[in-house]
């Protein structure tokens, strides 16, 4: 995994979607191990087994040995069945052997992020595939053609309840190499994307993937990533270097996206290309920041001066009552 200083960081704020795709796959190596364990179980193994789950009121009364040959535990399962249940646990197991590193994609310098993006989430799509394998086995559902459900599964073929638990990537690119294009693939149901933006960066990387319902975050030091993972929905951000943007866009905020939209820092307009970006691209992304992040009203300012637009709703709600305030008198000047 790379050494980034970064990366700790990221991974410490997406704990609990990482704990919740954890838990399905460890869930799944659960129930297929025990089901397993009662295919292999000898005949007296499940008749003291059905002594114990008759207890106390069985004892005596009922025969276990006739109870357990009656009842069996779990549906016998066909050869094929098993061979197939055996590769779909490999699978969990990998998942699970390879710890945090399954979360951290380290881009190489010019490969294209959307490929990188769709062959990382397709390898990790598999693990759902054997988890629903499993299930088809234990459940006595299992046909052939289930086979194809632990090959490599690409996000856009992942259900709504598999891309409601999709598990968090930290991206480590080159900030030449930073499409937005590419994420807004993958932000869909839960999705949640950290990327850590390695040597110069645009100044506004992110700025087109706001829409109503992502929540996009821009930071330097980390500051709001914990709102990342909180949010009910698909979630973008990135950790640029000093001097590029830095804003939050959260869909929860409110319908307008004045309201929605938090501005700490805009930089100057770029005047040099980055990678494939010419500097007038990246001009129109702070633009789409600006713009966005503009109330659609003016704040009258002291003096009898030009009406000027407030930025945020932050700045405009304070504009907005030290304007009040002096009109009525109660303060001197307005902000």
């Amino acid at each position: 995994m790379p050494s980034d200083p970064r990366l700790p960081l990221a991974l410490a704020a997406l704990t609990q979607p990482i704990a919740e795709f954890r838990a399905i796959v460890d869930g799944a190596i659960v129930r297929a191990d025990a089901f397993l364990a009662a295919q292999n179980a000898s005949t007296l193994q499940r008749t003291e087994s059905a002594a114990t789950s008759l207890g106390e009121f069985g004892k005596g009364r009922i025969d276990a040995a006739r109870f357990a040959a009656l009842f069996p535990p779990v549906v016998s399962a066909t050869p094929d069945a098993l061979e197939a249940l055996g590769r779909a646990l490999m699978i969990l197991r990998d998942v699970r052997k390879r710890g945090d590193a399954l979360f951290v994609m380290d881009v190489p310098s010019g490969r294209r992020l959307g490929a990188a993006l769709d062959d990382a989430l397709a390898g990790i799509g598999r693990a759902f595939g054997a988890v629903v394998l499993a299930e088809h086995v234990r459940g006595g559902r299992y046909e052939a053609s289930h086979e194809r459900l632990l090959e490599a599964q690409p996000f856009r073929s992942w259900n709504k309840a598999e891309r409601r638990f999709a598990p968090p990537l930290v991206v480590l690119v080159d900030g030449a190499d930073l499409q937005a294009g590419a994420l807004m693939d993958f932000t869909d149901g839960r999705e949640k994307i950290v990327v850590v933006v390695r040597g110069s960066s645009p100044p506004a990387p992110l700025a087109r993937c706001i829409t109503p319902g992502t929540f996009v975050l821009q930071t330097v030091d980390g500051s709001g990533l914990d709102r990342v993972a909180a949010f009910n929905g698909p979630a973008v951000a990135a950790i640029v270097p000093e001097g590029a943007a830095v804003f939050m866009h959260d869909p929860a905020a409110g319908k307008e996206p004045w309201r929605r939209i938090t501005v700490q820092h805009i930089p100057a307009l770029p005047k040099r290309s980055l990678g494939g970006q010419s500097a007038w691209l990246m001009a129109e992304d702070l633009r789409v920041v600006t713009d966005l992040a503009t109330t659609p009203f003016s704040v009258p300012v002291s003096g009898g001066g030009a009406a000027a637009p407030a930025v945020g709703s932050a700045d405009a709600t304070d504009k907005i009552a030290a304007w009040l305030l002096g009109q009525a008198g109660l303060q001197g000047g307005a902000a």
